[in-house]
């Protein structure tokens, strides 16, 4: 994994601080707060599954109050939100590393009450030692997308025996839950539960109206704007974004674009795009908004409060690649929500929304820009698939709850 770590930390900033909690080597004030009292082990890869995980625990405490939390989570993004998000007596680090000397250290130095993996996390060697020790284990939201069941039914002797190891799974989808029982989940333990994103697609008012008073006093909106939202793009699809903007802009002269690209550190590439088309780019974390024609925001976890202020909201990741974003944060604000045809991680969420008449799917450039076009043409029209969209989100909350109580029946039994 070495090879794997350092490519990590070359390309992304944040990495390299702490690295010695992935081997378990623990500061002293680290070592003495996950010693200190029995833990509840919740672990989510970035910062989409931390938005579950921190549901969970939210939902979990709730009922709960007594419980303290370990939360391990694998990027600096999700780091820096949960840093802000946990409670005092709860403690954040990296994950440990998935060998047998580290789990083993680990779990010798820290009393886990149970292990808690978001959405598709499954470690043989942590998932061993567990069982052994007889520590209850859930999948929550778990999926299994597609090309990770085809390589995964290739290898059946090692998912038989691994799947065996998982004391609930709370799935998706009754196609999650089948693909999970083929894997060699045992039948009595695969839950469906539904998208626990339809619980964590939240809204902040008096955080979207901090954006917007900051955004009118520089003068980038007004009563008047339409703002077009790039929702975590990937490289590509900011320079379609804009350049269907440099095109727009006189036919729509109230029409405003904002970016937040799925990884900020990747403003100087969408500034060189900008140029590139002539148009002035200003950054979110800037002291002094200056004038501009696009507003990239470069700062971490503001998506959600600048979805709120969006009219329309293009999905990232889903034009030039097939793992497009999450959609339900614009659905929830009853935005207009259009993505791209590579939507592959969000089938489930994907079909409710099309059976609500909730999304508009566009299969190339040329048609993203048709769409894009002909809802400002129409607005009216355009609000009322957002207003579906909101429906859809409030009638499929509870998949938190729900395994909350599952997971507490499973540890009260054990």
């Amino acid at each position: 994994m070495l090879p794997h770590f350092l490519l990590r930390m070359r390309r992304r900033g944040g990495y390299r601080k702490d690295f010695g909690q992935r081997l378990f080597r623990l500061s002293e004030a680290d070592q003495q707060r996950v010693s200190g009292g029995r833990k509840l082990w919740v672990h989510a890869v970035s910062v989409g599954e931390l938005s579950v995980g921190l549901a969970f625990i939210k939902a979990w405490r709730e009922k709960y109050p007594e419980t303290n939390f370990l939360v391990t989570v694998n990027t600096s993004t999700a780091h820096k939100i949960a840093e802000e998000k946990l409670a005092e007596a709860d403690v954040l680090l990296y994950p440990p590393l998935d060998s047998p000397r580290v789990i083993r250290k680990m779990l010798n130095t820290v009393d886990v009450q149970g292990l808690v993996l978001v959405e598709t996390e499954m470690w043989p060697n942590l998932l061993r030692q567990l069982h052994q020790k007889q520590i209850p284990v859930m999948l929550l939201n778990g999926r299994i997308s597609d090309r990770s069941f085809q390589r995964l039914q290739k290898v059946p002797f090692y998912t038989r025996r691994l799947y065996k190891l998982v004391s609930l799974y709370a799935m998706q989808s009754e196609a999650d839950a089948e693909r999970a029982r083929g894997l060699g989940a045992p039948p009595d333990r695969v839950q469906v539960m539904h998208s626990a994103k339809y619980d964590v697609a939240n809204r902040d008012s008096q955080e979207e109206q901090k954006r917007l008073d900051r955004l009118i006093a520089c003068g980038f909106v007004d009563n008047d704007s339409t703002i077009l939202l790039g929702s975590s793009t990937w490289p590509g699809e900011e320079k379609v974004l804009m350049e269907f903007f440099r095109q727009q802009r006189e036919a729509f002269p109230g029409l405003r674009l904002i970016l937040v690209p799925r990884h900020f550190e990747r403003r100087e590439e969408v500034k060189a795009d900008a140029d590139e088309l002539g148009l002035s780019l200003a950054w979110w974390s800037a002291d002094e908004l200056p004038a501009a024609d696009v507003l990239m925001v470069d700062t971490t976890g503001e998506l959600m409060h600048f979805t709120g202020l969006a009219d329309l909201v293009f999905v990232g990741k889903s034009l030039f690649r097939s793992e497009g974003q999450n959609p339900l944060e614009a659905a929830n604000a009853g935005k207009v929500v259009i993505t791209g045809p590579g939507m592959n991680n969000f089938k489930r969420i994907m079909q409710d929304l099309r059976e609500a008449r909730a999304v508009t799917e566009v299969r190339d450039e040329e048609a993203l820009n048709q769409v894009l076009k002909a809802a400002l043409e129409n607005m009216s029209e355009a609000g009322a698939q957002g207003a579906r969209a909101e429906a859809l989100v409030l009638s499929r909350k509870g998949s938190i709850a729900r395994s909350v109580e599952a997971f507490h029946c499973l540890e009260t039994r054990g």
